[in-house]
């Protein structure tokens, strides 16, 4: 029984082979080479395969993106949740995948620590284990950010450590007082943080299920954050996430709130961000964000400026800020229509 299912269109079967060779250096059986057994159908194969596979890979690319077989797999392993998402080109992703957190690998060659690579990894031993593995290391807000356009991620894996814990519409009551002494209060403060993560990225996962609903969880969340932030003031990070919680509501919520409504949330975004970078001039994530910010306004270059400002401070390992670049990029020169 193979752990791992990679889906790859035909024309990409040699990046697949290629691949599942490095997959399999990190111990796991990869079901990748579509050779039939005597006697058993290929949609049979396909099915038995998909339905065993602790973790089904897909690799998107401007072939797969249109091959119906690629598409179907997907979804069947979302239903399962097993889907973990690999992009091998810069593309467009099919509607329905495209809030889910994918690993970039367009620009992979072969460097086991490669930022992409490493958050394929992560993505596939969080699925199968249900824990993120002990070495990760990236800056808790790159983790938060889920797998769409403006919100690529290289992992909300974060959150997959965290799936024991409290719902925070419940923990602000329930959270103990900090002992006196800074190490209890930082112990306190990370506890607050972890549970307003998670609880966006469940909002955020909502999304691809019921709008309407992920909308509310994401207001209840940013009510969470100001409660935090009345308690951490000068904490980039609360800042930053608030940023992000406005800005999700801003994006997803078009045809469904009033355009005044809309926008409110986009300012309150630009300004979480602002005041993260006034506290904090380093936080790459809050300049990420203010670079998707500043793309929703249509000021390409200057998101660009952002995205860059992001990447050069996490010294190239931030696959999220690559991406929105990337994305950014391609709206400037009239690749993607800019609608949203």
């Amino acid at each position: 029984m193979s752990e791992l299912f990679l889906s790859y269109a035909h024309e990409d079967r040699s990046r697949a082979k290629n691949l599942a060779h490095y997959l399999e250096k990190q111990g796991w059986t990869v079901w990748w080479d579509r050779k039939i057994i005597a006697g058993q159908t290929f949609d049979q194969v396909i099915e038995h395969e998909l339905e065993i596979a602790k973790c089904v890979v897909v690799l998107w690319s401007k072939h797969s993106v249109s091959s119906e077989w690629c598409k179907n797999e997907a979804a069947f392993a979302a239903e399962r949740g097993v889907l973990v998402p690999a992009m091998i080109d810069s593309v467009k992703l099919p509607l329905e995948f495209r809030r889910r957190q994918t690993a970039d690998l367009v620009n992979w060659d072969n460097d086991p620590s490669h930022g992409g690579y490493q958050a394929l990894i992560d993505g596939i031993a969080a699925t199968i284990t249900g824990k993120i593995p002990a070495q990760r290391k990236t800056p808790p807000l790159h983790e938060i950010s889920k797998s769409r356009p403006w919100l690529y991620v290289a992992a909300a894996l974060l959150v997959v450590a965290l799936a024991s814990g409290v719902y925070f519409s419940g923990f602000w009551k329930k959270a103990p007082s900090p002992k006196d002494g800074p190490a209890a209060t930082s112990g306190y403060r990370k506890d607050i943080f972890n549970q307003l993560v998670k609880a966006q990225y469940e909002a955020v996962d909502v999304l691809e299920k019921d709008r309407a609903r992920a909308i509310r969880m994401i207001d209840n969340n940013l009510t969470n954050i100001d409660k935090a932030l009345s308690s951490f003031p000068d904490d980039p990070d609360f800042h930053a996430l608030k940023g992000y919680a406005a800005k999700d509501v801003y994006q997803s919520s078009k045809n469904m709130l009033p355009t005044e409504k809309r926008k409110a949330y986009l300012s309150m975004a630009r300004k979480s961000f602002e005041n993260a970078l006034r506290i904090d001039p380093q936080n790459a994530s809050a300049h990420n964000g203010l670079g998707n910010v500043l793309f929703f306004e249509g000021k390409f270059d200057e998101a660009i400026k952002q995205h860059d400002t992001a990447l050069r401070l996490a010294n190239g390992n931030y696959p999220a800020a690559k991406h929105d670049k990337q994305l950014v990029e391609r709206v400037k020169n009239g690749q993607i229509a800019f609608d949203f």
